[in-house]
């Protein structure tokens, strides 16, 4: 009978040792929060849509501390009242945190674009998809909401959601 249960405790020993905590731990799901500042450069000529741009970004977000990224982002118009023309955006950016680990996020949402003040009001939720280091396997969703100026191509904004990793 001994003979029996230690070969069961052996199997049982050897299963976990080749699958690993890591294997069968989930991934915990965090609360995520922070704030960027953007700096845009239009990387298609004005006029010309759907408008291409490029955003490097400044942050402080939960998890990876004070961060950059780059933001490659897509602007359609989709109708104009009066100054307000509407667009949806889509983005995906890579976040890096300050040891080099990187998040990967698609971003898709609208904007309300002002073109006579050259204010811009943009919400939209955030997909977080993997990337590097301890954020490889990364997963969640957030809520961006923010503003920018097609004058002097710099924004804010901010974003709330759930990360796991």
């Amino acid at each position: 009978m001994f003979a029996n249960q230690n070969v069961i405790a052996a199997a049982v020993f050897a299963l976990a040792v080749v699958v690993g905590p890591s294997a069968t731990a989930a991934q915990p799901e965090r609360p995520l929060r922070g704030s960027c500042a953007t700096v845009v450069t239009p990387l298609t000529e004005p006029g010309v849509f759907p408008q291409e741009l490029r955003i490097d970004l400044d942050c402080t977000l939960t998890h990876l501390g004070r961060t950059t990224g780059v933001a490659l982002q897509t602007v359609t118009p989709t109708g104009q009242t009066g100054a307000i023309v509407t667009a949806n955006i889509e983005n995906a950016t890579t976040y890096t945190a300050a040891n080099g680990d990187e998040l990967s996020q698609s971003f898709v949402g609208t904007a309300l674009i002002n073109v006579q003040t050259g204010e811009v009001r943009f919400i939209g939720n955030e997909t977080f998809d993997g990337g590097t280091g301890r954020f490889a396997h990364a997963s969640g969703t957030s809520e961006l909401e923010g503003t920018a100026s097609i004058f002097t191509n710099v924004g804010f904004y901010t974003t709330k959601g759930r990360l796991a990793y």
